[in-house]
């Protein structure tokens, strides 16, 4: 086998299609290209997705010694090394088909991200969450899971279900917002119907209808804004839990509290920018009579109740 055919790297981009051409045809020249092509030809027949690489390794062996019980019959046409270089083939191969197949998509304190689904359904994705799904089988399987805070714009086709580890909400066609954090689970609907299902509470929203999940205690409420109000740089809350609000404030500006000296039971209703911390701090806490100063090292707000 040619020397610089041997790199796992070089073999991984051919599989993915990322050769240059000079590298490609030189490739293809060589007298190894024809045993290559048949392995990466039957391996993108084999189901990826469920990739054992014990398995595999098993399947090789085997393979190798029917290989060498015949040997004395047959002619050697594959020498031994083509068996390793077999596997690495089909591993880059089962690594980058995985890859592909799962999607994952996650966002750093004070950042949003927008993607769109292989459905063209959009999704936008909040600060400090992630969002997995599976392209494989998409418009039979349209289902993701979230972890943190989304907005959803559906395109009606199939059942769309959204899992989390507090609930599971269903959909045609829709938009609508999941906020899902520690203890905390709420669902708002802004279009079209949602079924909001958890271990205790099932609920049918309709568009303005909103249902939030605390201590597994089931919370309905109205509301009228067309969409999620942190799309345009500020959050709002309607009898919100302090504890939910300070960790909006936390994943919107990057900072930590202090939140020994308060009740984070208490509810906030009221909204505050994602533009300026200091007018943020002000808007939440002086209604609630609480004091806030940061610590000496000026990375930690201190929270305390006003006397």
């Amino acid at each position: 086998m040619e020397n610089h055919f041997l790199d796992n790297t070089f073999l991984a981009r051919w599989v993915a299609g990322e050769l240059t051409p000079k590298e490609l045809e030189s490739f293809k020249k060589s007298k190894d290209y024809a045993t290559f092509k048949r392995i990466n030809d039957t391996s993108q027949m084999l189901e990826a997705p469920t990739y054992n690489e014990q398995a595999l390794f098993n399947k090789l062996k085997q393979l190798r010694s029917t290989h060498h019980q015949a040997k004395s019959r047959v002619i050697k046409l594959i020498p031994n090394w083509t068996y390793s270089v077999a596997a690495s083939v089909i591993i880059i191969f089962g690594i980058f088909y995985f890859t592909n197949n799962n999607k994952h998509f996650e966002t750093n304190f004070s950042e949003q991200l927008a993607i769109i689904l292989p459905d063209n359904s959009k999704v936008e994705l909040n600060a400090n969450s992630q969002l997995d799904y599976k392209s494989k089988n998409w418009k039979e399987n349209r289902d993701l899971i979230l972890v943190g805070e989304a907005f959803f714009d559906v395109e009606k086709g199939s059942s769309f279900k959204v899992n989390t580890n507090k609930g599971v909400i269903e959909v045609l066609g829709t938009e609508f917002n999941i906020n899902v954090r520690d203890d905390y689970f709420e669902v708002l609907c802004f279009e079209g119907r949602v079924k909001v299902t958890s271990s205790n509470n099932e609920a049918i929203l309709l568009p303005g209808n909103a249902i939030r999940i605390v201590n597994n205690n089931a919370e309905l409420w109205n509301f009228e804004q067309g969409k999620p109000n942190w799309l345009q740089e500020e959050s709002i809350f309607n009898r919100t839990p302090l504890s939910q609000v300070i960790i909006s404030l936390e994943n919107r500006f990057k900072v930590s509290f202090d939140k020994s000296n308060i009740d984070q039971s208490k509810r906030f209703t009221g909204v505050f920018t994602h533009k300026d911390l200091k007018l943020a701090l002000k808007t939440v806490f002086i209604p609630m009579e609480i004091s806030y100063k940061p610590n000496q090292e000026n990375t930690i707000i201190i929270l305390d109740s006003i006397k």
